[in-house]
């Protein structure tokens, strides 16, 4: 079993804020130089295990987006785990009739023992505020019981 320094993830860390800057089909060749090959992928809308899973999950997801931006905001990390806070600037052609979406989020990354990659990337973000705000009927629903909420508030 390997042991990687603070200093060695951090720079692992540092790839994976490359990759994630501006994210786009050309970005699926890099995966595995940063990702380990049982790498578990988990976000709001599901999970997958697996290289190839992961790759055919973010083409599937990437496939009709004009753009898609990720700047980070904070870190905290260690010889085996990194928390980090970021901001994603998504414009599909399927959501907010193509108008950029704002979203915060985090994501807690477990890295592998064995050498120097990611084996668990857990992403947390308000579906809501991605898909289900952008959709005609379902956004008319969830501004009226928020107006509801605030009322009683």
């Amino acid at each position: 079993m390997a042991t990687y320094s603070k200093k060695e993830r951090g720079q692992l860390i540092a790839e994976l804020k490359n990759l994630y800057d501006e994210f786009n089909s050309d970005s699926l060749q890099q995966l595995a130089d940063i990702y380990h090959n049982d790498i578990t992928f988990q976000d709001p809308v599901l999970q997958v295990n697996g290289l190839a899973d992961l790759e055919s999950y973010f083409a599937h997801g990437i496939a009709n987006a004009q753009s898609c931006h990720f700047a980070f905001d904070a870190e905290m990390f260690n010889k085996d785990e990194a928390f980090l806070t970021w901001q994603m600037r998504l414009q599909h052609e399927s959501l907010a009739n193509g108008r950029e979406i704002v979203v915060q989020g985090s994501t807690h990354l477990q890295f592998a023992d064995e050498e120097n990659k990611i084996r668990s990337h857990v992403d947390y973000y308000d579906l809501g505020a991605m898909v289900y705000e952008h959709i005609p009927v379902i956004s008319f629903l969830i501004r009226k019981v928020r107006d509801r909420l605030q009322a009683v508030s």
